[in-house]
């Protein structure tokens, strides 16, 4: 009966909890106690009651929870509190079990509860630590992973930087300038063409050289120095937004390989100059138009080493959001030159079968791709011996070409045979011994192929038929607008045409080609349409000029010397057809 004697029959003698400065031992077991049989009948839900002395103390008015089974003493206990103006905190007695309590005081009573077995499963504190300890070793180690793993990345930028700053130093400080200091002398052109051919590649030159090249390397040399340097998103970003400058680079690039081809082609004195470059070691045996392709490519290679850069950063590195932030510009800027980058790809091709077969013929146009190419075999017509030969099947022409001998310099190829698509046919072969035998002819010549295979020859075939119908389509297609200023094919000849502004017109009506500087324009006396001079080289005598010669286009050529009935204006020459040409 301590807990009740000390809570009823000494109640004036009580002091208020918390007053006194030290509490007896007595005191907190048999609170322990009453609480542990509180937990214990609560668990068991027997409700029956504690003890004789809890049935002693039901007789003075305490009553039984029917319930729980916990004897509903407490109003006492607050009566107590109240008279003394002081309640008890909450926390003094444990309302429920608790390792604490049961490690504590229940231990040193003779009243155990609980058995050892019915404590909770305590995880030695040590344990803890080590696998703590673990879990950090690998997430420090998987961060020194992906931080080795950027740093070749970072690298690849740096290298690459290196060797394309050395090319744009070729192109400005060797092409350009000696260009410039040439026609300044002997005035070969007029000096608004060397800004023509060259555009701002000063500018790119001296932003790659002087700002971003020194910074990539200053910090790829301090990378292991500190955490701090173990980053170059910063400098991406900070530099990011001067790669708008390639625009005009790319815009002005069709037109700058038009005035390289042509100038070559047309002036000695420009040719001479550029050989004798081509003949430096620097070069790498590479044409001027090749080392101006590298401009175009670098936005693109940015962007790929940057998203190859951030994918290897660790996921908490500082470095992310500033590479990420530098990697949004760069594509901004790369969308600026994607318009073009197909039509760049092609011209490369274009550049590359040039470089093959030799300076002889000029391939590079606007309107002009690379639709195929391989190996085949010919067979002579005049001894049947069977010859290596390698094609070329562009839009607009079918180059064939015989491998040389020597590859030690000089192009790869020699040309053989030149077919215009436009005039071409293809027929099926007859010959009885060698299988998957076809001819291709034009009004002048026929050669004899064949392929190793019957689907290889398909292929061919097929590349072939592809070529002659895309290109009968598209010289319909631009007929459309000249139907309108030209005559009847009757009046051809006969009666003066309404002449086409030239000012109107930025394209030939024939190939398509923009009109430029060195790409100059012209009308077709017959017919009034605009051409370039590819397309108006012939010349013939005007009825209303007393006979003097002047330029015609190709239709109208054709329309004058066609011996047979006129042709309809949407319409090609009309000759014998091929096996796989448009009926």
């Amino acid at each position: 009966d301590i807990l009740y004697s000390r809570y009823v029959n000494d109640e004036e003698t009580l002091e208020p909890y918390g007053d006194s400065e030290s509490e007896s031992d007595d005191d907190d077991l048999d609170s322990v106690s009453v609480i542990a049989d509180r937990t214990r009948d609560r668990l068991s839900g027997t409700g029956s009651t504690h003890s004789h002395e809890s049935s002693t103390h039901s007789q003075d008015g305490s009553t039984h929870s029917h319930d729980s089974g916990i004897p509903e003493e407490e109003p006492r206990i607050r009566i107590k509190y109240e008279n003394n103006k002081t309640r008890r905190p909450d926390s003094a007695v444990p309302s429920e079990y608790s390792v604490v309590s049961d490690s504590s005081s229940c231990e040193g009573s003779d009243d155990k509860i609980f058995s050892v077995d019915a404590r909770p499963l305590v995880v030695p504190k040590q344990n803890i630590v080590n696998a703590s300890q673990e879990k950090n070793t690998l997430q420090t180690d998987e961060y020194k992973n992906r931080t080795n793993k950027s740093y070749v990345i970072a690298s690849e930028l740096l290298k690459t930087e290196i060797h394309y700053v050395a090319i744009l130093h070729l192109i400005d400080q060797v092409f350009h300038f000696r260009v410039d200091r040439e026609n300044r002398a002997i005035h070969m052109f007029p000096q608004e063409m060397v800004t023509t051919i060259f555009s701002n590649i000063k500018s790119i030159y001296k932003f790659h050289a002087e700002f971003l090249l020194p910074q990539l390397k200053e910090r790829m040399e301090k990378w292991h120095d500190g955490v701090e340097f173990q980053r170059i998103g910063d400098i991406m970003v900070k530099n990011a937004p001067f790669l708008k400058m390639y625009t005009e680079y790319v815009k002005n690039f069709d037109t700058a390989m038009n005035t390289i081809n042509t100038l070559y082609a047309k002036n000695s004195k420009f040719a001479a100059i550029i050989e004798e470059i081509h003949s430096m070691v620097e070069c790498e045996s590479l044409t001027l138009q090749h080392h101006m392709l590298s401009p175009i490519q670098r936005i693109p290679r940015y962007e790929m080493l940057l998203k190859d850069y951030i994918q290897k950063l660790p996921e908490d590195s500082p470095d992310r959001q500033d590479s990420e932030s530098a990697l949004l510009q760069v594509s901004q800027a790369a969308a600026h030159a994607n318009d073009s980058m197909k039509r760049i790809e092609q011209f490369k091709k274009l550049l590359e079968v040039q470089e093959s077969i030799g300076g002889g013929i000029d391939l590079v146009s606007p309107t002009r791709e690379v639709l195929k190419e391989g190996r085949i075999v010919k067979i002579s017509a005049r001894t049947g011996d069977h010859q290596e030969r390698y094609l070329f099947l562009l839009s607009d022409l079918l180059l064939l070409c015989s491998p040389r001998k020597s590859m030690i310099s000089g192009p790869q190829f020699g040309l053989r045979a030149r077919f215009e698509v436009d005039n071409m046919q293809v027929l099926e072969g007859d010959n009885l011994v060698t299988a998957n035998t076809f001819y291709v002819r034009d009004d002048h010549k026929s050669v004899e192929l064949y392929t190793a295979t019957r689907q290889e020859k398909e292929e061919w075939l097929e590349y072939l038929f592809l070529a002659i119908k895309s290109l009968y389509t598209r010289k319909s297609s631009l007929r459309v607008g000249r139907e309108i200023l030209r005559p009847l094919d009757s009046e051809i000849g006969k009666k003066q045409p309404h002449m086409q502004k030239l000012e109107n017109v930025q394209k030939c009506t024939e190939c398509a080609t923009q009109f430029s500087i060195l790409k100059h324009k012209h009308n077709c006396r017959f017919c009034g349409a605009v051409f370039c001079s590819k397309c108006s080289e012939y010349r013939h005598p005007l009825p209303w000029e007393d006979g003097r010669k002047a330029r015609i286009c190709r239709a109208c050529h054709h329309v004058l010397t066609s011996q047979g009935p006129s042709q309809p204006i949407n319409e090609l020459p009309v000759r014998p057809k091929g096996l796989l040409e448009v009926g």
